[in-house]
């Protein structure tokens, strides 16, 4: 190593201190401010995500409440609905059954009506037709010889006597 005038009172140590001394100022000076401002800048950012995130939590948890709130509203109208749609259909049950009754009595006065014509007609008709037979009989009896009687016969004395036969069918 060569050694000059000056560099006889400077040591290795010395100059390795100035030499940090002078890199610490630098850094100090230049370096320092650069990092600083860049994580200040860093910090303001990560604070304004974490309000960013903390706002969006918040919103969140509103929104959630609100959802709360609207399933509970929806839930209590679908019981709501489900209870009218409930009693509008034992209603129409009710109504159905009224319906079949009324149209189950129309139908069989209807046809108590009916048959009670058709027992009529029948009733005639046979009346007639024995009336007919009857009177077919006597005037047999009476061509022949073998009765002479002078009856009249009319159609209420044969009601009357079917009539009487049926009252003595029905007891027997």
């Amino acid at each position: 190593m060569v050694k000059t005038k000056n560099s006889k009172n400077m040591t290795p140590e010395l100059t390795v201190l100035i030499s940090f001394l002078g890199f610490a100022w630098i850094f100090w000076k230049k370096i320092y401010p650069l990092l600083a401002k860049k994580l200040d800048e860093h910090i303001e950012t990560v604070k304004k995500k974490i309000s960013d995130a903390e706002v969006l939590r918040d919103e969140a948890y509103a929104a959630l409440k609100q959802a709360q709130l609207k399933k509970i509203e929806t839930e209590a109208l679908i019981e709501a609905h489900k209870i009218k749609t409930e009693q509008k259909i034992k209603l129409l049950y009710e109504e159905n059954a009224k319906l079949m009754r009324h149209t189950i009595e129309r139908y069989e006065t209807s046809m108590k009506t009916q048959l009670e014509a058709e027992i009529a007609k029948q009733k005639n008709q046979l009346i007639e037709r024995l009336s007919n037979v009857l009177i077919e009989k006597l005037v047999e009896r009476i061509n022949d010889g073998s009765c002479s009687l002078d009856t009249r016969l009319e159609k209420k004395d044969l009601k009357k006597l079917l009539g009487s036969q049926k009252h003595q069918n029905k007891s027997n």
